[in-house]
């Protein structure tokens, strides 16, 4: 895949879902500014990652049918289009919790960087794992959401396990997560292969 195609593919994307990405944006605003107590990390790690796995919903096939048709005619594999597609929702994920940050920050109770990294890993990640669902139907598409839901439950777990062994642990626990979800969403556009 060139750089052009893929910028092309994530642009419209982004382009597509810009009110659902000014949405999270201002939702994540609201939440940074009304959050209670500095050094918080459940208010970013749960409300962003939701976000995150909303935004991953509106990647399903349906909804922009003109994206669908146009990416499945390209001469793309399945984990070139799953890249691409994946870069809409997590870059509303990852904005989403810089601007939860930023007024959290504004407001005088900025979490720390490190709770701020782990709040975002644990937002990309279950990102990427409720992508999958967007390629499921019936019970598969809710046991996808399910893994979502659990990944997220799972971070907030190890982050609260113990200072800066348990941050390191779920940064590294999210980043293989998002990793495997992003391969199987690969292998589950791999249908669309041009071969």
């Amino acid at each position: 895949m060139t750089a052009r195609a893929f910028a092309a593919i994530a642009g419209a994307r982004l382009r597509a879902e810009r009110r659902s990405l000014v949405f999270a944006c201002a939702s994540a605003a609201i939440v940074g500014f009304v959050q209670s107590h500095a050094f918080s990390l459940e208010a970013p790690l749960f409300f962003c990652s939701t976000i995150g796995i909303a935004v991953a919903l509106l990647q399903g096939p349906g909804r922009h049918a003109y994206l669908d048709v146009t990416e499945r005619s390209a001469p793309l594999f399945g984990r070139e289009l799953a890249r691409a597609k994946a870069l809409a929702p997590v870059v509303s994920a990852t904005l989403a919790t810089l601007i939860c940050w930023a007024a959290q920050f504004l407001s005088g109770f900025a979490m720390p960087v490190a709770t701020f990294v782990e709040a975002l890993a644990c937002a990309i990640a279950s990102t990427l794992v409720a992508l999958n669902a967007t390629t499921r139907s019936g019970a598969g598409r809710f046991v996808a959401l399910g893994s979502a839901a659990a990944t997220i439950v799972a971070a907030y777990l190890l982050a609260k396990s113990g200072g800066a062994a348990g941050a390191a642990t779920e940064s590294i626990a999210c980043a293989i997560v998002g990793f495997v979800a992003l391969l199987q969403y690969g292998e589950s556009l791999a249908r669309y292969d041009p071969l």
